[in-house]
């Protein structure tokens, strides 16, 4: 297992794993969801880390950089926010995300935002990973959010039948 900060030939890889995991979060894009996310990380690639596994990209997080506008309606000023975290299904539960989420969120001298989803009914998907991580919720966006803004249609349970799922801003305050 192998982590470094991630380089333009990986962005394929990134963008993969996000479509596959995740859907995309650029719903303003008229491009497949996997040139939209190509996209979407080309722009931030210096701000990625991987995690490698028998030279297989199997994880990534990255962190934008200052975000001037508070679009959560927060007071917060210059924040950073997690961009995407993936770990491909048969690596979860090894710690992987907890490390790269770490590696993109420690040190920081601002606050770093986290929008979380979760198709469960009970709680986001990463909540446990945001806890270890040292985040804590500050925002309940409510089940419909993601509805209510046309997410639904670029997300990866598309093809799946759900009603709701959770939306939470996540918050971990500056370190330095």
């Amino acid at each position: 297992m192998k982590y470094r900060k991630a380089i333009s030939n990986d962005i394929n890889y990134i963008a993969q794993l996000v479509t596959d995991l995740l859907g995309t979060c650029n719903i303003e894009s008229k491009k497949s969801i996997l040139e939209s996310n190509i996209e979407e990380i080309a722009k931030d690639i210096n701000n990625y880390y991987i995690c490698i596994i028998d030279n297989k990209i199997v994880a990534a997080c990255g962190i934008s950089d200052v975000l001037e506008h508070d679009k959560y309606n927060l007071n917060l000023k210059n924040v950073k926010e997690i961009l995407y975290l993936v770990v491909n299904k048969e690596y979860q539960g090894r710690g992987i995300g907890t490390n790269l989420l770490n590696l993109c969120s420690d040190n920081n001298e601002n606050d770093i935002i986290y929008e979380a989803w979760g198709d469960n009914g009970r709680y986001v998907n990463s909540k446990f990973i945001l806890e270890r991580c040292g985040f804590k919720m500050i925002k309940d966006l409510g089940k419909d959010y993601y509805k209510k803004n046309n997410y639904c249609y670029k997300c990866v349970n598309r093809c799946k039948d759900c009603n709701e799922c959770i939306a939470q801003i996540w918050v971990k305050p500056k370190t330095i």
